[in-house]
């Protein structure tokens, strides 16, 4: 009795050249075969698209390694502060020194003359003891009179000139106080100010669609990483903020203030009195964010400015007085 062999066909298999696909993908189930047919143009698009995608994911992947190495410590951007700080009241306890050395000096020309000067009411003859006669001041050299008589000139010249550096110096020493003039506090920039894709579907911090309007730049870094104020003023507002989630609002004077929003803890009130390089609070991701950073605003006459010009402003100032002493 002959058995009969079942019939095998082969999965794979040769056909025919097909003038319009380059590449067909065919997947066979039991009841239904799914088949692709893709063009040369296509394919290339598809590579295109593959190859551009890894490339933007490595630049991405390059950058995010580069930006971490280059996150400075919130302790040494503090005490890059206080060193900038520390600089900017030299300057002015120079000037205010120079002052002070000229009214003493004038002071001591001042007790010279009295002393030298017979005119001078000072210099009046001293009661001599009884039986003895009352003794009389020699008169002053001419050139002796004429070397004091100049130095006064000279005194009066630079007291004038130490008042007018004083002067200039105590209006600018007070607009920087309480100008935002140092970063908010350390990480790296991962948003900047202006135009960008909105990273929410709906709405994005300015209320927009897929294109939005950055009102501030975004500074990230791990959670809880400490916020300072940039400069001298009053809180504002602190607490929830809708879309800014945890924030504080400062008023530093009549046209400027900033805004630090996504925070994780708030330290401040409303109404409380902040130095530079307070801390507000702490770095978070409440509100409309998409990871942990600051949302960091600065307002001019109530509508947003470009920030990053303010960053190294206390710096840039540093150095020009520094090259004026």
């Amino acid at each position: 009795m002959s058995t009969h062999q079942p019939e095998r066909r082969l999965a794979v298999r040769s056909s025919r050249p097909n003038p319009v696909g380059w590449l067909t993908v065919m997947v066979v189930f039991s009841h239904r075969t799914i088949r692709w047919s893709l063009t040369r143009r296509t394919m290339l698009w598809i590579i295109g698209l593959v190859v551009g995608f890894s490339a933007l994911a490595m630049i991405g992947s390059g950058y995010g390694f580069w930006a971490t190495k280059k996150i400075m410590s919130f302790g040494r951007l503090q005490q890059e502060t206080r060193e900038q700080q520390e600089q900017l009241r030299s300057s002015l306890d120079q000037a205010q020194a120079l002052e002070t050395e000229v009214a003493t000096l004038r002071q001591q020309h001042t007790e010279l003359l009295k002393l030298l000067d017979p005119k001078a009411p000072a210099a009046a003859p001293l009661p001599a003891p009884p039986g003895q006669a009352a003794h009389t001041p020699d008169p002053v050299p001419p050139g002796v009179q004429e070397r004091l008589s100049r130095l006064k000139r000279d005194l009066d010249y630079t007291a004038k000139q130490a008042a007018v550096v004083r002067a200039r110096m105590e209006p600018v020493l007070r607009a920087w106080a309480h100008t935002p003039s140092i970063p908010p506090t350390a990480g790296y920039l991962s948003s900047g100010f202006g135009v960008r894709v909105n990273p929410f579907s709906r709405t994005n911090e300015a209320g927009d669609g897929l294109l939005g309007y950055h009102t501030g730049i975004d500074i990230s870094n791990a959670l809880d990483t400490p916020i300072q104020v940039t400069a001298d003023g009053e809180v504002e507002e602190a607490g929830w903020m809708d879309r800014y989630g945890w924030g504080v609002r400062v008023r530093h004077n009549n046209e400027q203030e900033t805004l630090y929003a996504h925070m994780n803890h708030v330290n401040v009130k409303a109404g409380q009195k902040v130095s530079r390089g307070d801390i507000l609070g702490s770095m978070g991701r409440s509100g409309n964010a998409t990871g942990v950073h600051l949302h960091y605003e600065v307002r001019l006459n109530g509508k947003p400015t470009n920030p990053q010009p303010y960053l190294r402003l206390q710096r840039q100032w540093v150095r020009t007085l520094g090259k004026s002493f």
